[in-house]
């Protein structure tokens, strides 16, 4: 009997899938969040895998999808887009949205996402060193700094991307400080003044753009 080639890769990556899952809600169950015997976890994990597997089989079918990379197939469900949209897209600036630098580099998103919530995992759990924060916020500034520029020349020259970078790296530090208990109002106060002037710079920046292409 020949076994559809999707078929055959979702069956493999369902087996990681179940694991996960299985490891996850073991970990809620035993923390009180899920109330279930052990059989319920492994019918909730094996049914969390079943969707995961015809959801997947069926998308990438349906898109006519080759490449099983994970990464790729996230891109391309949150990159979808009508013909109309693509078709459109031609006739758009050179400079890109920044929605679309984002869906570009979604992989990456997801890593940095997932690094982050281990640190605070092992912040609380195992109150880990937090001279390592330094650290993780360099990652945090180097990814984003891809994540919302890409790799276009003329989105440099964007200073909105610079006020999206600001929110999204003082959303990472207020998470951090909420769920480790710090003092939060300090840090808020200081962001704040420091948005505003960013504001304030675009702004000039953006005038001073429209200035000189209305000179040429």
């Amino acid at each position: 009997m020949n076994i559809d080639y999707i078929i055959k890769e979702e069956l493999l990556r369902s087996f990681p899938v179940l694991v996960v899952s299985f490891l996850i809600i073991g970990l809620l169950n035993r923390e009180g969040y899920v109330p279930l015997e052990m059989s319920g976890v492994f019918i909730l994990s094996l049914f969390i895998t079943a969707i995961h597997f015809s959801f997947m089989v069926w998308y990438r079918k349906k898109e006519q999808i080759e490449n099983n990379n994970i990464s790729f197939i996230i891109n391309h469900i949150l990159g979808s887009r009508s013909l109309e949209e693509k078709t459109t897209e031609i006739y758009k600036d050179k400079e890109t949205k920044i929605s679309s630098s984002i869906r570009e580099h979604m992989g990456l998103l997801l890593v940095t996402i997932l690094l982050y919530v281990a640190y605070l995992y092992a912040s609380l759990v195992y109150k880990m060193d937090q001279i390592y924060w330094i650290l993780l916020l360099l990652f945090i500034g180097v990814s984003l700094s891809k994540i919302i520029y890409g790799e276009r020349k003329a989105n440099q020259k964007d200073p909105i991307r610079l006020l999206v970078f600001y929110v999204i790296a003082c959303a990472f530090i207020f998470v951090r400080y909420l769920v480790l208990d710090y003092p939060i109002l300090p840090i808020l106060k200081g962001s704040i003044i420091l948005g505003i002037l960013l504001i304030f710079l675009v702004l000039g920046i953006k005038w001073l753009q429209r200035k000189q292409n209305s000179d040429n």
